[in-house]
C-alpha cells in the first residue's frame, strides 16, 4: 500500500506556530526576568510564569482568587501577531499554494499549544481559562499566517474572501474611516500624554521600580498605549470609558475616582466637565463615514441611489470593525471596582455603524454629485441644454 501524501502545507504551518509561540514565550520569559528575576521562583514557577504571561498577553485573561484581569492587552496581542509574523518570513520561504489552508493549520496549531500551556499552568487559585487561551491563540495565528504570507509573497489579491465586486469596493473604503477615527484618538492621546507629562513622571517615581522593573514598567507603558486609544475612540463615538465602577470619561467631562498607579493612566484627563468645544470632537466618526463614502469607487453600478448605498455599506463596515475593536478593548483590570474598565462591550458597536452609515451615504452623495459637476461640459447648464450666452452669441466677424 503506497504512502499517504503528506500535503505541502502542513509542515510549515505546524512548524510556523512552533516557532511563533516560541518567540512569543521568549520575549515573555524576557518581562519575568525583569520584573520578578528567576532566584524567587524556581524553575517550575518561572516556567508557569513565563506561559501565563504569554497568555494573559494574547487576552485569555486571568484568575487569581479575587483578582480577575479579563482585559485584552491590545498591544501585547499585536507584539504576538508580530512573532507569528515574523515566523512565517523565516519557515514559509517558498509560496504558499494553499493559503486558506495554511492559515487555518497554522491558527489551529497555535491554538493547541496555548490550550496545552493552559492547562499544564493552572494550578492552585491561578487560572486561565483552556477555552479562552485556545480561541485567543486560534485568532492570533490566523491573523498572524494571513498578514505573513502576504508580507512575504505580496499576494494580497489572492487572500480576498469574495468574489462580489460591491463587497470589495466597500471593504477598501472601510479602511480610511477606520484610520481617521484611530488616528484621530491617537492624537488626543499623544497631546493628553504632553500635557500630563510632570503627573506622568511622578507616579513613575512613586513606584520606583528599578532598572529591571522600570524596563519591565515602560514596555509595559508603551504596549498599553493601543489599548489607551481604543478608549479615547470610544469617547469618541460616545459610549465612553470607565476606569473603576461608577466611574466615567466622555465628551461631557471626566468623573474619575483612584485610579491604580500605572504611569500611563496619568495622561488621563483631569476629573470635572469639559470645555463645551469639546463636543465638537464628537463629529470625528461622522466625517471618518464621510470620507469612507466619498472614496467609493462605483464601478459597474451607476447612479446616486447605488452610490449612496455603497458609501453606507462602507461606512457601517467602518463602524463594524471600530465597534468590535473598542468593544473587546475592555475588561477587568483587578479586584473590587477595577472589575468595571474600559468601555461597555455592545454599546460602542451600536453607535458606529449607524452614525458611519450616514456619513458613509452622506459623502458618497457629495462625492457623485461632485463627480457629475466635473464631467458636465463647462458650456451647458445643470439640465444640459446649452447656456444662453452660447445660443445667442454674436456671429463671428470672420
Amino acid at each position: 500500500m503506497p504512502a499517504p501524501v503528506e500535503s505541502s502545507y502542513l509542515r510549515p504551518a505546524f512548524l510556523t506556530a512552533m516557532v511563533g509561540a516560541a518567540i512569543s514565550l521568549g520575549v515573555a520569559a524576557f518581562f519575568v526576568i525583569l520584573a520578578q528575576g528567576v532566584d524567587g521562583l524556581g524553575v517550575a514557577g518561572f516556567l508557569r510564569a513565563t506561559g501565563r504571561t504569554w497568555l494573559v498577553a494574547m487576552g485569555s485573561g486571568i484568575d487569581a482568587g479575587p483578582v480577575s484581569i479579563g482585559l485584552v492587552p491590545v498591544g501585547a496581542t499585536l507584539l504576538c501577531v508580530v512573532a507569528v509574523v515574523v515566523a512565517v518570513a523565516w519557515v514559509a520561504t517558498e509560496p504558499v499554494h494553499e493559503r486558506a489552508a495554511f492559515a487555518a493549520a497554522t491558527a489551529g496549531a497555535y491554538g493547541t499549544i496555548a490550550a496545552i500551556v493552559s492547562a499544564a499552568t493552572n494550578s492552585g487559585d491561578v487560572q486561565t481559562s483552556v477555552v479562552r487561551a485556545a480561541f485567543v491563540a486560534f485568532v492570533v495565528g490566523g491573523v498572524g499566517a494571513v498578514w505573513g504570507v502576504v508580507r512575504r509573497h505580496g499576494d494580497a489579491e489572492d487572500w480576498w474572501f469574495t468574489s462580489s465586486e460591491d463587497l470589495r469596493i466597500m471593504v477598501r473604503a472601510a479602511v480610511p474611516g477606520v484610520l481617521v477615527v484611530l488616528g484621530a484618538a491617537a492624537a488626543i492621546v499623544a497631546v493628553l500624554m504632553v500635557t500630563h507629562v510632570s503627573r506622568i513622571g511622578d507616579l513613575w517615581a512613586s513606584l520606583d521600580a528599578g532598572t529591571g522593573g522600570g524596563i519591565a514598567l515602560a514596555a509595559g507603558d508603551l504596549l498599553a498605549v493601543p489599548t489607551l486609544v481604543l478608549w479615547t475612540a470610544s469617547a469618541l463615538l460616545g459610549p465612553g470609558f470607565a476606569l473603576g465602577t461608577g466611574t466615567s470619561v466622555d465628551l461631557t467631562g471626566a468623573q474619575l475616582g483612584q485610579v491604580p498607579g500605572f504611569p500611563l493612566l496619568g495622561a488621563l484627563p483631569t476629573p470635572g466637565e469639559f470645555p463645551g468645544w469639546v463636543f465638537v470632537l464628537g463629529l470625528v466618526p461622522l466625517l471618518a463615514g464621510m470620507l469612507a463614502g466619498w472614496r467609493v469607487e462605483p464601478g459597474s453600478r451607476d447612479g446616486v441611489l447605488a452610490r449612496t448605498a455603497l458609501g453606507a455599506g462602507a461606512g457601517a463596515l467602518a463602524g463594524l470593525v471600530l465597534g468590535a475593536l473598542v468593544g473587546i478593548s475592555g475588561g477587568a483590570v483587578g479586584p473590587g471596582r477595577m472589575a468595571d474598565a474600559g468601555p461597555p462591550p455592545l454599546t460602542p458597536l451600536l453607535v458606529a455603524v449607524p452614525v458611519l452609515a450616514a456619513g458613509g451615504a452622506l459623502g458618497a452623495a457629495l462625492a457623485h454629485y461632485r463627480g457629475a459637476r466635473a464631467s458636465r461640459p463647462s458650456d451647458t447648464s445643470a439640465s444640459g441644454r446649452p447656456r444662453l450666452w452660447k445660443r445667442h452669441q454674436s456671429p463671428s466677424t470672420d
